[in-house]
């Protein structure tokens, strides 16, 4: 496996002309802008806080309830959930949600899923069930923490995402690919796919062992090459734009001693992950050349 490094570079103040720098308001906001929030001392991570956010407050509550009471309104509704089914629909599979494409719920065989256009899709499966999950998991920390009855406690944690905002993340979002299965299924030229579920639930795993401490020295990257204009679809349906690329570092093994990898490289491929062009680090070319031949 070929291991690839990059780097991001980095301009510091100091490194600017003393004509450049002499505005104090410039300075000012530039040293603002690398001091965004206490940190930890030796660990400069972006998930863990030294201070208490006024999470408990008037507005928090009432921002959570409403949510809640608008949601099981939407719910209760035969004609909300409808709609919220056919934008879900519209969303995730624009190509295969003419009202004409409907029909009976069924599985997806064996032989259409090795004779599908290309397996990339996968792949989106299983980075749409990882990288989604972080995130959502702070709008779940919030919502927790305005719910009656949650104990001022919460407040004070160190940690800016809990393990019940976590798992109820990790768990919205499993949700949300299933129900996406679960319409696939009453297409007629798709299908409810047992191997999409498969990378949705791998996807959720990993994101579950990197918060829990596994899988540390295990980067996953992904790509994305815009379509030909010849396609008439949204781009992200557009799946043999999609590059994935895993990165597993072998020094706790071989050498028995952990690497330190920089913290800003962990927190973007736990969080981020996107690279121009995976397999060439770097190439920005929006346009992928698929058969080149140089003679």
């Amino acid at each position: 496996m070929m291991i690839r490094i990059f780097s991001i570079p980095f301009i510091l103040s100091a490194l600017i002309p003393l004509s450049v720098r002499s505005d104090p308001l410039h300075n000012y906001y530039i040293q603002q802008s690398l001091n965004p929030f206490p940190l930890k001392a030796m660990r400069a991570d972006p998930f863990t806080r030294d201070f208490s956010l006024p999470q408990k407050s008037r507005a928090n509550i009432i921002v959570t309830n409403t949510l809640l009471i608008a949601a099981t309104i939407a719910l209760a509704n035969p004609d909300a959930r409808k709609k919220f089914k056919d934008r879900w629909e519209l969303i995730t599979s624009p190509n295969h949600a003419s009202p004409l494409n409907q029909g009976p719920f069924h599985f997806r065989t064996l032989k259409e899923e090795r004779n599908q256009e290309t397996q990339a899709d996968k792949g989106v499966h299983f980075m749409y069930h990882f990288l989604p999950i972080k995130p959502l998991s702070f709008f779940c920390e919030y919502l927790i923490d305005g719910l009656p009855f949650v104990s001022d406690k919460r407040a004070k944690q160190q940690d800016w995402i809990s393990d019940e905002a976590f798992y109820l993340a990790t768990f919205l979002v499993f949700s949300a690919g299933f129900f996406e299965e679960y319409i696939d299924g009453k297409e007629k030229d798709e299908g409810f796919s047992t191997f999409d579920i498969l990378a949705n639930t791998c996807g959720s795993l990993h994101a579950i062992l990197k918060h829990e401490g596994f899988c540390d020295n295990v980067y996953i990257y992904w790509s994305y090459h815009a379509p030909p204009e010849t396609w008439e679809w949204p781009r992200w349906d557009y799946m043999p734009g999609f590059e994935f690329h895993a990165m597993v570092d072998l020094s706790s093994i071989v050498f028995n001693n952990n690497r330190s990898a920089p913290t800003l490289f962990t927190w973007w491929s736990d969080n981020i992950a996107y690279i121009p062009d995976v397999k060439e680090f770097g190439n920005t070319n929006p346009h992928k050349n698929v058969g080149y031949n140089p003679e």
